[in-house]
């Protein structure tokens, strides 16, 4: 009989939100990231050995450890963003339901 075990990181993204970055210094999305390390068995996450927050700048690429705390209230912050924006506002498509037609461009020879 054998036994195969061994460790798992889980990532799952928490938020997306617009904050000014520590490196570049310009104002990107951050990605904020909870990462979760599980021991396996038979390819199974079984035990949980920890968790890890992470805010990752999407335009310098840069990645910052942060507390479980900061991540939550980041998270709470981009929740209520998402609630206060109005919706855009999609007109209906036509009567006809086909596609406007362009024209096209002259074929040159």
């Amino acid at each position: 009989m054998f036994l195969i075990f061994g460790i798992k990181r889980i990532r799952r993204r928490l938020a997306t939100v617009l904050a000014m970055c520590g490196r570049c210094s310009t104002p990107a999305a951050q990605v904020v990231v909870r990462v979760g390390t599980w021991f396996s068995l038979f390819f199974i996450p079984v035990i949980p050995l920890g968790t890890k927050y992470i805010s990752t700048c999407t335009l310098c690429g840069e990645s910052v450890k942060i507390d479980k705390d900061q991540a939550l209230q980041t998270v709470a912050a981009a929740q209520q963003m998402a609630v206060a924006s109005p919706e855009p506002h999609v007109s209906p498509p036509d009567s006809s339901g086909s596609p406007p037609e362009t024209p096209l461009p002259p074929m040159r020879s």
